[in-house]
């Protein structure tokens, strides 16, 4: 994966001195990059997986997609991330106005790449880009509204928010290659992306320190069981959420809640659910006519 990391952030420098032409511009997304870098390019890796997995043969102009869509990737993060408002420890945060420009610039680049790119299937990777962009952003919006849900709105609001986009990544990898298990793929791809935020889900609750879904009132699927919960002791989260209970009454009481956590089945409630998908990408791979080694890979991103 370290030399795939290295060719993707070449290809990414390229696409800044094809595309960005703007120095201060350049440097801004550049040093996003860098750190999106460190923690390795998952959307190119899965494109590049499934173009490999059906035999596509021009791997070398699939790369520079693979990076474009990377680019795409990490604008829709620092977007997400200057909406929710609730990670200052992000770069971008701290220069938000630039860096919603930056993520303009990034959308555009990545789109034109593609278009200049001599391959065949590239109209039609593009039209799932902008549909599956497009939905991911239906989702974020369902998200954003931070109503009250039950645990299948919020599996369904996850789907179409984080699966959409690992729908995108392998779908345009398979379409580039040819137009075979463009159903499976959808599926399981969907899958993998709820799988990804239920993890994200469970690590926003595992400490008080930096960024966590609790103190910044999010909805989250144990969070969703947290505020069912029947016990006296959740009654400072419902309070919290609520606005009858201030922030600093629950900072006091963070072991009560830590322990409330615990013992309301929240947590163990969200890995079976996590467990239950991780059944179904098994499931739906078996419908794969492809080598093994393609089978394990791809159920790493399911872990």
């Amino acid at each position: 994966m370290a030399v795939l990391t290295n060719v993707i952030n070449e290809s990414l420098n390229n696409i800044l001195e094809e595309e960005i032409h703007q120095e201060d511009l350049k440097r801004t997304i550049q040093k996003y990059i860098d750190v999106q870098k460190r923690k390795g390019f998952p959307f190119a890796e899965l494109m590049i997986l499934h173009y490999q997995m059906l035999n596509g043969q021009e791997l070398d102009k699939v790369i520079h997609v693979a990076a474009a869509v990377e680019l795409m990737m990490l604008s829709f993060d620092i977007l997400d991330d200057i909406e929710d408002g609730d990670d200052y420890q992000k770069l971008w945060l701290n220069e938000q106005s630039i860096a919603l420009n930056a993520s303009t610039a990034m959308i555009f680049a990545c789109i034109n790449i593609i278009r200049k790119l001599d391959l065949k299937f590239k109209e039609r990777a593009i039209s799932i880009i902008l549909e599956y962009s497009l939905s991911s952003v239906s989702g974020q919006h369902m998200d954003l509204l931070g109503k009250n849900c039950t645990e299948k709105e919020y599996i369904e609001m996850t789907l179409k928010k984080s699966g959409s986009l690992v729908s995108l990544a392998c779908l345009v990898g398979a379409i580039l290659a040819g137009d075979k298990y463009q159903d499976v793929i959808k599926r399981y791809s969907r899958y993998i992306g709820l799988i990804g935020q239920l993890n994200n889900d469970l690590k926003d609750l595992s400490t008080w320190e930096g960024k966590n879904d609790l103190l910044n009132k999010k909805i989250s699927l144990p969070i969703i069981y947290l505020l069912h919960y029947k016990g006296e002791e959740a009654e400072l989260i419902r309070g919290y959420y609520n606005g009858t209970v201030g922030k600093d009454e629950l900072l006091n009481n963070q072991k009560i809640i830590s322990k409330t956590i615990e013992q309301s089945g929240a947590l163990l409630c969200t890995q079976i659910i996590k467990k239950m998908y991780q059944n179904k990408v098994k499931s739906e791979l078996q419908h794969l006519n492809v080598e093994k080694k393609f089978i394990n890979k791809i159920l790493d991103y399911a872990i």
